[in-house]
């Protein structure tokens, strides 16, 4: 891989959770001490070759998971040390830590004091899986919190002066109405975050509730009443003032995700970490997700020898080709509430802007071009002379429309 010579954003994977909730599929395990220092030492192993091999200057950093929180404070502070020495990271930058509550403390005092070093740490953004204000609701989704933690938590960040706070929602959880989704969503509201990511609950296979489900001892929610949970939210949260700028994501006004902005842009992001994914100058990769492997490349006996190409310990590794990204730039565009220009889908697959933007996408895309205006026909695609989006009723069938084009 080649150095940047642009800004980019730096993805931080931390897998370990007190307990693996019913529907997360992603990489997360419950680890002792032990082996979170261990892997911190590898991490910072990585991060000191990867910085050896990029030269342009980090605009974000999202330290994700797993979760982040249960990492002790000191190695936290290690590792964003760390990134400092190797990587020019931005004056200006968007520091994301996903904090849950339940893991940053169980008294008030210790609640104050991790989050007080994260502010001391540069962290200047906090994501939090709140999911529910249901206390009952979140016993049934495997989380290890109560709503009185999320108002808690939520406070001593406000008075400790953190002022760019998401919280996540999920909703269609097997059993929930949604008046139940939409109280839950109230009480989020209330707290007043500048950001709220919202999620309908999809049974991951590999879970505890897909296999529930398998069994038969939880019934997913319909899709028609999913939509229509759905929509009711995203009316709630624009009446309340919150941007809805992407298909799961609103935010007040000069709040958006600068970190998850970079994924929908078709911008350059880093991963590191035990199974964290990249972009860079084109190329897509996913480290190792075995963890034995990924301590014996970077912390290991051998560690000496160990180098940041690609020749690492990879899971996947593609070079996209010119069709590669635009085909990614329209479908991460499409997820964006305002679309996608023409003239952003070329940049993407390497033509400068010209005068017939919309004649040469329509050329790459001449296969699509037919259904696609079916589904503007519809009512659930705007097409005009600038680009194309999604109506609100397309986000309903979005993967059907966004497949078009990949």
């Amino acid at each position: 891989m080649t150095e940047l010579d642009k800004k980019t954003g730096l993805y931080i994977h931390f897998p370990f959770c007190v307990r693996k909730c019913n529907y997360c599929a992603f990489l997360s395990f419950s680890a002792d001490e032990g082996v979170r220092r261990e892997y911190a030492g590898a991490l910072m192993r990585e991060i000191e070759l990867a910085g050896r091999s990029f030269s342009g200057q980090i605009s974000t950093i999202y330290l994700g998971g797993g979760t982040p929180s249960v990492m002790d404070v000191s190695l936290l502070s290690l590792i964003i040390k760390k990134v400092r020495q190797c990587f020019d990271v931005a004056p200006d930058a968007e520091i994301t830590n996903e904090a849950n509550p339940g893991t940053l403390g169980i008294k008030d005092r210790v609640v104050r004091a991790k989050l007080t070093a994260y502010k001391y740490m540069g962290i200047n953004r906090l994501s939090m899986g709140v999911q529910s204000m249901d206390n009952d609701r979140l016993h049934m989704l495997g989380r290890i919190h109560t709503a009185e933690n999320v108002v808690r938590d939520f406070d001593i960040a406000r008075e400790l002066g953190f002022d760019n706070i998401n919280l996540d929602l999920i909703f269609s959880v097997p059993g929930e109405s949604t008046e139940d989704a939409l109280d839950d969503a109230k009480k989020i509201i209330a707290l007043g975050p500048e950001h709220i990511s919202c999620y309908s609950l999809q049974l991951e296979e590999g879970t505890p509730f897909y296999e529930m489900a398998e069994r038969g001892e939880i019934t997913e929610v319909a899709d028609e009443e999913d939509r229509g949970t759905y929509h009711r939210i995203c009316g709630l949260l624009r009446s309340s003032g919150y941007e809805h700028y992407e298909i799961s994501n609103f935010a007040r006004e000069g709040r958006r995700s600068r970190h998850n902005s970079l994924y929908w842009n078709m911008d350059d992001y880093i991963g590191l970490g035990l199974g964290a994914s990249g972009f860079t100058r084109g190329v897509r990769y996913r480290n190792t997700s075995d963890l034995s492997t990924y301590l014996a490349y970077y912390g290991g006996q051998d560690a000496d020898g160990a180098e940041w190409t690609t020749e690492r310990p990879l899971d996947e590794i593609h070079e996209n080709t010119d069709f590669d990204n635009i085909s990614e730039a329209v479908f991460t565009g499409l997820r964006r509430t305002e679309g996608i220009t023409y003239e952003e889908a070329l940049a993407a697959y390497g033509m400068s802007p010209q005068k017939d933007a919309a004649e040469q996408f329509w050329k790459i895309f001449r296969d699509a071009e037919d259904e696609a205006k079916r589904f503007a026909d519809q009512g659930l695609l705007i097409i005009d002379d600038a680009g194309l989006r999604l109506t609100e009723e397309g986000i309903d069938i979005s993967n059907s429309i966004m497949s078009l084009f990949v």
